[in-house]
């Protein structure tokens, strides 16, 4: 699945595919090693969405989303409030212990498999084990699963 890097989670790897970009920021992207093929991956988050920072050849690197918008990037994995209909495996849960452990008594645990029964948009309505759970967007966010 090719995504906008600013739409990528915290935790989350993927490839760059390619950059849309000016010349004059594609040149200084490029001469930090933002090339097609390069994996990276968002470390980071600010408190309030932007900017981030990605780690890419071994450096971090501070980007804002209006010039991450414009790298896509192909990942394996997705935030559970991008996914559509159909049966997913959680590989990466962001959150403290309370976070986790809301999510365990739901089922919902790394490793484990879950179905996106509905994307209704600020909520999600999730399957585990044949147990119901709607999660906000937000809650949705910090999980990241990939298509099984």
């Amino acid at each position: 699945m090719v995504v906008p890097l600013s739409r990528m989670c915290e935790g989350e790897k993927g490839k760059i595919r390619k950059l849309e970009l000016p010349p004059i920021t594609r040149e200084r992207l490029c001469g930090l090693g933002f090339v097609s093929g390069e994996e990276i991956q968002l470390i980071k988050v600010a408190p309030f969405g932007d900017p981030k920072v990605y780690r890419i050849k071994g450096t971090d690197i501070t980007l804002r989303d209006d010039i991450s918008m414009w790298i896509l990037v192909e990942t394996s994995s997705i935030s559970l409030s991008y996914a559509s209909k159909g049966d997913y495996l959680v590989s990466l849960i962001n959150g403290g212990m309370g976070f986790r452990e809301r999510l365990r008594l739901l089922g919902i645990e790394e490793g484990k498999g879950l179905t996106v029964i509905d994307n209704l948009g600020r909520r999600i309505e999730i399957s585990v084990k044949g147990n119901y759970a709607t999660l906000s967007r937000g809650q949705a966010m910090r999980i990241i699963v990939r298509e099984r």
